[in-house]
């Protein structure tokens, strides 16, 4: 299980590093308006799977109930989509003065990114907690 994962994990950063910096060079992100979408959902759906592949690989025990993981892994992935959003409003500050196009296009593009970076992880969570919950070293993960 881990190892499939970790192949999963591996195969979706480089497909959505891969993608990423060809629509950066290419402008992809104004020729096709549903990619910035995309690639936020996935990645909310990427740190998810990485923070439960890093629970099954690394826990010894976790007596944890699943609806605690479940807010838990959600605010872990939105909160990485929050520091995304500063990263990409420091580089349309500083890089201004450069010919450089933006990294934002307003308040709609940052809420709508945090808010796939939401629906992402909240499908990733659902998923992962409902199929492999067994999986997790624990005997009670599934109380309450």
């Amino acid at each position: 299980m881990t190892k499939r994962l970790g192949i999963f994990l591996i195969l979706l950063i480089v497909l959505i590093l891969g993608v990423h910096a060809w629509a950066v060079v290419n402008a992809g992100y104004y020729k096709i308006w549903w990619l910035d979408i995309a690639l936020h959902f996935a990645g909310g759906f990427w740190i998810v799977a990485f923070v439960f592949w890093f629970l099954l690989y690394r826990a010894t025990r976790l007596n944890v109930p699943s609806w605690m993981l479940l807010v838990s892994f959600v605010s872990f992935s939105v909160l990485i989509g929050v520091f995304w959003e500063f990263f990409e409003f420091s580089f349309d500050y500083f890089a201004r003065f450069y010919d450089v196009a933006p990294a934002q296009l307003g308040l709609s593009d940052t809420l709508s990114d945090l808010l796939f970076d939401f629906l992402g992880a909240l499908i990733a969570s659902i998923y992962f907690l409902y199929f492999y919950t067994r999986k997790l070293p624990s005997d009670d993960i599934m109380s309450t």
